[in-house]
């Protein structure tokens, strides 16, 4: 009977130690696999809204007083006078900048804001002078409105889906212009701009307003108020 009970006992015990062998080794999980699994999948989303510079180019289209003749009345040697800046034509314009983003996208990374910096923003616009047949063909660019500025203001971006952005900014203008021998300047013109990228192509369409002080380059001379209104319409890459 005791052999019979000794030879049961290791039956059972060799059992028991071959079903042991038999089984996985059982690891456990690092706490960054852990962590990894309660990151909610928001979090996990890519932010596509980031800084870059961006060049714009395109049409320039005079609106308001700016596309008539405007009369400034002045007065010289006791008596007044009037000059006359011609109608502006159809024209065109550079903008060199760059998107600055400031603090996180929010918003389900939907939405992000900034500042739009236009380091150089370039245009020009012809006008209608009629020029005695004389001239030279030179002669008419003299009276062609040219203009060089810096734009800088408040940008919000909207991501509605994958690299789709909408870019809605204002801006203020430090401007300087040229015409017909006549310098003007101003440092408070406006600017609203809706931009559409994707990826790296971008349309934009600009409304700027308000006026430039103009005079010839002599302290004594009178100055001129002339309203340069516009709307553009621009192409370009944003990287």
């Amino acid at each position: 009977m005791k052999h019979f009970l000794l030879l049961l006992l290791l039956t059972v015990l060799s059992g028991f130690t071959v079903y042991s062998q038999d089984q996985p080794p059982q690891t456990q999980q690092p706490a960054a696999a852990q962590t990894q699994q309660t990151i909610s999948p928001q979090k996990l989303l890519e932010n596509h809204i980031k800084s870059g510079f961006y060049l714009k180019l395109g049409a320039v289209m005079p609106m308001g007083e700016y596309a008539n003749q405007q009369l400034n009345l002045y007065r010289y040697q006791g008596s007044m006078d009037t000059i006359i800046f011609n109608q502006a034509k159809f024209g065109g314009s550079l903008d060199l900048g760059y998107l600055i983003y400031l603090g996180p996208a929010f918003a389900g990374r939907h939405l992000r804001a900034g500042i739009d910096a236009t380091f150089l923003a370039v245009s020009f616009n012809p006008t209608d002078q009629v020029l005695p047949p004389n001239s030279s063909s030179s002669k008419k660019y003299e009276y062609w409105y040219y203009f060089a500025a810096q734009k800088f203001g408040p940008l919000l971006t909207i991501n509605p889906v994958d690299r789709l952005m909408i870019d809605l900014s204002y801006k203020l203008s430090a401007s300087a212009a040229w015409y017909h021998s006549m310098v003007g300047t101003s440092f408070t013109l406006n600017e609203v701009s809706l931009g559409i990228r994707y990826r790296v192509i971008l349309v934009a369409c600009q409304y700027n307003w308000g006026k430039l002080k103009f005079k010839y380059n002599h302290d004594d001379n009178p100055e001129f108020w002339v309203d340069t209104s516009t709307f553009r319409i621009l192409l370009g890459i944003k990287i």
